[in-house]
């Protein structure tokens, strides 16, 4: 075993294995027919690729990405820069610099405006008026170290100038967007969810008006709706209702909460459980809610609290079963509710398919790890459904990301292949059913392609 270890280790020794596959009433998943390439696929391998880089610089790496709800468009960001092409012609169609603050996530929205989209305004400026001046009065020349402190700060100032001309008709939402497969946004996008003040308390507890609140902010008409009290510790997730009549919150606070979304008044709160809390995902007919967190009950291994993943009814906020497992035995905070009525669960390396109402697991995907350290890293990342639940896609933590067709009972796989040099890191995948592509957007700056039809 391993007495130390970090990315760069793990992705130089981490051979990827899977010890238990997909199953549909005990068979395993096979590996789905194709007809010219393997349904089992490696990275670089790709039938085709879009260049989203700002610039041809290798170094340069993007670290958001969004889809289109109509898949036409990317965003994509450094950070610095947003970018939007669009994924049929490649054509880029806006470039932003005015940021202010680095951007960190990337989301679209249902809701457009009258317009129906954006314009950006991009300036542009030369240092000729300033050397020029400097040259006639100071009679300094332009290799001079005076002058490329006046350019420096020159520069700086046509940035903020350019940022507040470019950014100046955009709506300024003052808080953070919350993690952990938050849903913050209603379903025609007309609503959206942010945070302020959500710092941990656990250093110090504050007054009520410093504790972490939900805003609740109508994005058409570009105001405050309602402000969501309550939480005495930092909030990690954040959901409206499929219907939209509801938000969940799970917080650091041992509690989870229920607020009305007309009136913004606090339906139920679920807890304390007596640890943190971290996630949750609703029903897709919004009459019930799974929520996963921690709890005191009892001692797990190498943990102070035990692991908590129920669900409840969200008219009585009574529990309608408990998750467990003998596997279970740290944070759960990646986890996804089918439209067909079963729920994915990720832990660490395991992935379980839950019935919540027969309280029974229905399949199970779980990777081989010899070494706990190791498995750290190689322990699932995302997990998502699409196609109306029939096809679920699971990202493993070395990049590789697995589909499976649960109606046919048949998989997709795209592996990183073993070896240093390849940490080039997955930030999205998407799954185009009709046919069967997978595109993925890396930091390199690349979406790829891979076609399994």
């Amino acid at each position: 075993m391993s007495s130390w270890m970090n990315m760069e280790k793990f992705l130089r020794e981490y051979v990827y294995q899977v010890e238990t596959d997909f199953s549909v009433d005990g068979e395993s998943a096979s590996w789905a027919p194709t007809r010219d390439r393997p349904a089992h696929r490696f990275w670089d391998d790709e039938d085709d690729k879009i260049d989203l880089r700002f610039s041809n610089n290798e170094s340069s790496r993007l670290s958001s990405f969004a889809v289109s709800h109509d898949e036409k468009y990317v965003a994509y960001s450094d950070g610095s820069i947003v970018g939007v092409s669009n994924i049929e012609t490649r054509a880029q169609r806006t470039l932003f610099r005015g940021l202010t603050l680095p951007c960190v996530n990337l989301m679209f929205s249902p809701a457009l405006n009258e317009s129906g989209g954006y314009t950006l305004l991009l300036l542009q400026s030369s240092l000729y008026p300033v050397m020029s001046e400097m040259n006639d009065f100071l009679n300094i020349g332009p290799e001079s170290p005076l002058l490329e402190m006046v350019r420096q700060g020159y520069l700086k100032t046509l940035e903020k100038l350019r940022a507040s001309v470019e950014s100046r008709n955009l709506p300024n939402i003052p808080g953070c967007t919350s993690g952990f497969g938050s849903n913050p946004s209603t379903s025609d996008g007309r609503l959206f969810l942010y945070l302020i003040q959500n710092e941990t308390t656990q250093s110090g507890s504050r007054p009520a008006a410093e504790l972490p609140k939900v805003i609740v902010h109508d994005v058409v008409n570009n105001r405050l709706l309602h402000t969501l009290s309550g939480h005495e510790d930092a909030i990690m997730w954040t959901a409206f209702s499929p219907n939209d009549q509801y938000i969940a919150t799970a917080a650091w606070d041992g509690t989870f909460r229920i607020y009305n979304v007309s009136s913004g008044d606090c339906k139920h709160i679920i807890g304390p459980t007596g640890g943190q809390c971290w996630s949750g995902a609703w029903s897709p007919d919004s009459k019930h809610i799974l929520l996963s967190g921690m709890t005191d009950e009892g001692e797990g291994e190498g943990f102070r609290n035990n692991t908590f993943v129920a669900v409840y009814s969200v008219e009585t906020a009574q529990q309608i079963n408990r998750f467990k497992h003998e596997r279970l035995r740290s944070w759960v905070r990646c986890v996804a509710w089918s439209p067909k009525g079963d729920i994915a669960i990720v832990h660490e390396t395991n992935l379980w398919i839950w019935d919540p109402f027969e309280n029974e697991i229905v399949s199970e995907f779980s990777l081989k790890i010899d070494d706990r350290m190791m498995g750290g890293f190689a322990g699932f990342r995302k997990v998502q459904w699409v196609n109306n639940g029939d096809v679920l896609i699971v990202r493993a933590g070395d990049g590789t990301v697995e589909v499976w067709d649960r109606v046919g009972n048949t998989k997709y796989r795209l592996q990183r292949p073993k070896g240093s040099g390849i940490e080039r890191d997955i930030r999205a995948v998407q799954w185009i059913q009709k046919d069967k592509t997978l595109r993925t957007l890396s930091s390199d700056g690349f979406m790829r392609m891979y076609r399994f039809a």
